[in-house]
């Protein structure tokens, strides 16, 4: 019932389909209507505006606040890091602060400092 609400029949696109930032593909909507940019990692999705799956990303709703919508994120993965509420990539490198570079692995993480001064 809330697909039928928000996808109307026929589809009414645009003539000339979006022009998407380098490495974000064109997809369809939640609908399977219109073509549309994908979304990337961190950005705010919905049913209609999709996270790029081919990065593994899905609309995630257990990040945001209630009633203020999804980011998109990697999908549950047995292997993986949550650190402030992000999930990363077994094996993927994140930079949390100005100050830290950390790796994800085996469900943990590992950092680095970046400024000299935390290296003493």
């Amino acid at each position: 019932q809330v697909c039928a609400q928000l996808c109307r029949r026929p589809c009414y696109c645009p003539w000339v389909p979006p022009r998407c930032p380098r490495g974000s593909p064109l997809v369809l909507d939640g609908c399977g209507c219109c073509k549309i940019c994908a979304r990337h990692l961190g950005e705010p999705c919905d049913f209609l505006h999709v996270c790029d799956q081919s990065q593994g990303l899905v609309c995630d709703y257990s990040t945001a606040p209630a009633g203020t919508g999804a980011i998109c994120n990697f999908e549950d993965s047995e292997e993986g890091c949550e650190v402030n509420g992000r999930v990363y990539r077994d094996g993927e490198v994140f930079q949390p602060s100005c100050k830290l570079q950390c790796r994800c692995l085996d469900g943990g993480f590992t950092c680095i400092p970046l400024c000299q001064e935390d290296v003493r």
